[in-house]
């Protein structure tokens, strides 16, 4: 009997080791590959056709938490005409990858290389910039985005 309590107590912790999600083991070059200048010309010509959105965000900012909920809405229910680019600007990458773990975000996410927020002028985040379905610029935000917004400017550069 004790050999089988004893079993019972192994396996139990085992499994509950096994099962932990913590986002703290996340390999942050898997979740979040780095964004180098020629790497994000790449990624954004792989989306011509759609309207894409490059997001600039930092897993410390409140403005970038609020609006990942929205993002994530309208990025699933637009995937065929719409993508969101996000790029995380966090000196530590693993905060950056355990965010977009514990906030689940399904779209391409990387790190941005400081030479990018450099030449993206990136001063401030979020940063939103919007490029239209042939890869032109359309518009860049500095600032949170909202639901309404991001389905007006789908709409609008979706005709």
């Amino acid at each position: 009997m004790r050999k089988i309590l004893i079993l019972v107590i192994m396996m139990t912790f085992f499994v509950l080791s096994c099962s932990n999600n913590s986002s703290k083991n996340v390999n942050p070059s898997e979740i979040i590959p780095q964004m180098s200048i020629a790497k994000y010309e790449e990624v954004k010509a792989q989306y011509k056709g759609k309207v894409v959105l490059v997001n600039f965000f930092a897993s410390w900012c409140p403005p970038c938490k609020a609006e990942i909920p929205d993002f994530i809405k309208v990025y699933n229910k637009h995937k065929d005409k719409f993508v969101i680019i996000g790029i995380s600007i966090d000196d530590d990458v693993q905060k950056g990858a355990e965010f977009v773990v514990d906030k689940g975000i399904p779209y391409p996410t990387f790190h941005a290389e400081r030479a990018l927020e450099a030449k993206m002028n990136v001063s401030s985040i979020p940063t939103n910039i919007f490029y239209k379905p042939d890869g032109t610029l359309f518009n860049f935000y500095v600032g949170a985005l909202t639901e309404d917004f991001l389905e007006s400017v789908i709409e609008r550069l979706s005709k």
